[in-house]
């Protein structure tokens, strides 16, 4: 035979097939894709949390007397930082606040801080998937004696999925919940086709009927 035209085998013996190309996705290439995504947004939501604690001192570092604090120049200097870090010029949603007024121990002022920026990301997050004309967040601050309602309410969406968000106790939950523990409130979340509305109640012992 013409060693030219000799055909050498591997190694192992076996003949050399040629191997078919696949293009489809690994499964596990997209389950990486998924976990890459996930963790992107809850490293975004982290974030937001730390810079959020760092606005509330921000905010109570400006009153003059840190023994009472004022809720209404607090609370709206708050969501004024609120709105210029997570409303751009391109959104159409405007964040509102109506207080009567109210003073509150340093304390208490930092948990009514951060429930006020948990739940207004929140509602910017998934009140308004498809904005339309007049999108409002609107914080309530209303205050009576000992007896406060703190209200964070929205004219979005209003799905049932907007409360199950809240209801499943992902890490903000869980941070709402036991802020109003601490504020000894109630929570309260209601969804309907006006939009969503989480209130936080606390009712002195005072108050209640002997």
């Amino acid at each position: 035979m013409d060693p030219a035209k000799r055909r050498v085998a591997p190694r192992n013996g076996a003949p050399r097939r040629k191997q078919p190309s696949d293009h489809r996705q690994h499964p596990n290439v997209e389950s990486a894709y998924r976990t890459s995504d996930e963790t992107r947004l809850h490293l975004q939501d982290v974030h937001r949390r730390v810079m959020a604690v760092a606005a509330v001192q921000q905010h109570l570092h400006i009153s003059e007397r840190h023994d009472q604090i004022d809720i209404k120049p607090y609370l709206s200097g708050l969501c004024e930082s609120l709105a210029a870090s997570m409303i751009g010029a391109s959104r159409s949603v405007s964040l509102q606040v109506r207080i009567n007024g109210g003073k509150a121990e340093y304390s208490k002022a930092v948990s009514l801080g951060l429930v006020v920026t948990e739940l207004v990301i929140n509602a910017l997050k998934h009140a308004f998937p498809k904005e339309k004309p007049d999108c409002q967040v609107v914080v309530s601050y209303q205050t009576h004696n000992e007896n406060w309602t703190l209200v964070v309410s929205d004219n979005g969406a209003g799905k049932q999925e907007v409360v199950a968000d809240l209801a499943k106790g992902g890490l903000g939950t869980s941070l709402v919940k036991a802020l109003a523990q601490q504020l000894d409130a109630k929570v309260e979340v209601l969804s309907g086709p006006g939009g969503v509305k989480a209130s936080l109640t606390h009712v002195s012992q005072a108050s209640l009927p002997a």
